[in-house]
């Protein structure tokens, strides 16, 4: 699957505040503009340009041809309208199906469930976590999509979680360095990934530990590591 990143610069903190997310959801808008050439490159050329209309922000756009990505996954959008501390908010991902009257509604559908599919088998998420705009803010989007809701979910089948990252085989502690310490730096979000395994990564690692239940040291082995990829 190829997407497109084109992601929002980030001097623009007004929609990219760079605060870190682990996903737990999928959350699927529609653009509602069906303005002609009002397609996923449109929109990703609008939050690039800091989307001065309105404080919105989202994942993926998908239209009949394309993907763009204008946010790391392992950061959170303005897209749910549930405010700055929701859940839709602040543990989901958002993707925008467009409908644009010069393209393919259809096509759009087929590629964002696509999509979903990918994000899904990548992140663990599972179907009943993928849900529509309106779960979170009441609002009737998307709008085309919620006739069919259930057909399209049903399309999704069931995921389970993938290691992306088989584990290295030895603990990652205070002090360890090197490319699993960036690929833990990248995955947990909101960390420089430098490769060296300091006190703020060690801070970041027991509060995931804390947040999932695990014994909290601060150290990556096993348990942690499974949680984490």
């Amino acid at each position: 699957m190829q997407i497109k990143e084109q992601f929002i610069p980030m001097k623009y903190k007004r929609i990219r505040p760079r605060i870190a997310m682990n996903s737990e959801y999928i959350t699927i808008h529609e653009t509602a503009n069906t303005t002609r050439g009002a397609n996923a490159a449109a929109h990703a050329r609008l939050l690039s340009s800091g989307n001065q209309s309105r404080q919105a922000s989202w994942h993926f756009t998908v239209d009949d041809k394309e993907i763009y990505q204008h946010l790391p996954i392992s950061e959170i959008g303005w897209h749910a309208g549930d405010g700055g501390n929701g859940t839709g908010n602040r543990k989901s991902i958002g993707i925008e199906i467009c409908v644009n009257t010069d393209g393919n509604y259809e096509k759009a559908k087929a590629i964002a469930l696509e999509l979903v599919k990918f994000l899904m088998q990548k992140h663990g998420i599972p179907s009943r976590n993928v849900v529509p705009h309106k779960k979170w803010s009441g609002k009737n989007c998307p709008q085309r999509l919620l006739s069919g809701w259930t057909g399209f979910i049903s399309k999704l089948g069931v995921a389970k979680p993938t290691i992306i990252n088989p584990y290295p085989g030895h603990l990652i502690r205070k002090g360890s360095r090197g490319e699993v310490v960036k690929k833990i730096q990248s995955q947990l979000g909101g960390l420089v990934v430098d490769g060296i395994f300091g006190k703020k990564i060690e801070a970041t690692v027991r509060g995931f530990q804390r947040k999932k239940g695990l014994g909290v040291d601060g150290v990556v082995g096993p348990k942690t590591w499974a949680k984490l990829f």
